[in-house]
């Protein structure tokens, strides 16, 4: 099963991008949770498909390096992570146009360098990451079973872009996936839930050294 983070499927006109996350925005702020680490993948998708070869400018995490190349406030859990037998690869996804995919078959998380250049890398991170826990512990997506908090608008909008791009099976996680990644706990909540769900893994050095090798054809 692949897990992506999909761009919208019609093209949004980019002044009606901002007046649509401005809105948004505010109306997050309300509720004091920033609206931009849930949507702003979808809103700033139709601007920026089909550029996620680009090479990631001076200060962000470069294609193909582990943990070392994330920000400072992703490195414990990236490194859990690849402690239980996961990869992480900083390049673009498997799926053309996603900025972030899970492959559960390889255990590996793709986050495309891109999404820090948008300033969308922490939440791609995390809900990516959120897809690993979800896996664990039979191979298989199931809710962690979060009670998490959100604004009614960013309730409706993660509704809107479940029934648009995700199948019917898909959107439990999904869901919970997209709520996660907006919350100022949402780190600490994954490591915890790592710890509990997934075991650490045997021979975590060949899965350190796994993390830069290409996983062709996984899909």
């Amino acid at each position: 099963m692949v897990v992506a983070v999909p761009p919208p499927q019609k093209p949004t006109v980019l002044t009606a991008a901002v007046l649509v996350a401005t809105f948004l925005v505010a109306a997050f702020l309300v509720a004091d949770v920033l609206v931009a680490d849930v949507l702003a993948a979808d809103i700033l998708a139709a601007d920026v498909v089909g550029a996620a070869g680009l090479p990631a400018p001076p200060g962000l995490p470069a294609p193909g390096l582990p943990a070392a190349g994330l920000p400072a406030e992703l490195r414990p859990l990236a490194e859990a992570l690849i402690k239980h037998g996961f990869r992480i690869r900083l390049a673009p996804p498997p799926s053309r146009g996603s900025y972030g995919e899970f492959v559960q078959r390889s255990r590996t998380l793709w986050i495309a360098p891109l999404s820090f250049e948008l300033g969308i890398g922490k939440q791609v991170f995390l809900h990516e990451a959120t897809h690993a826990v979800q896996s664990c512990p039979q191979g298989v997506l199931t809710p962690v079973g979060w009670t998490l908090p959100l604004a009614p608008v960013v309730s409706r909008e993660i509704s809107g872009i479940l029934t648009t791009n995700y199948h019917h099976g898909n959107q439990v996680v999904e869901q919970e996936a997209f709520a996660l990644q907006g919350q100022a706990d949402a780190s600490i909540r994954l490591l915890r839930a790592l710890a509990t769900r997934c075991k650490v893994k045997g021979g975590n050095q060949a899965a350190n050294k796994g993390v830069n090798r290409k996983a062709g054809g996984t899909k």
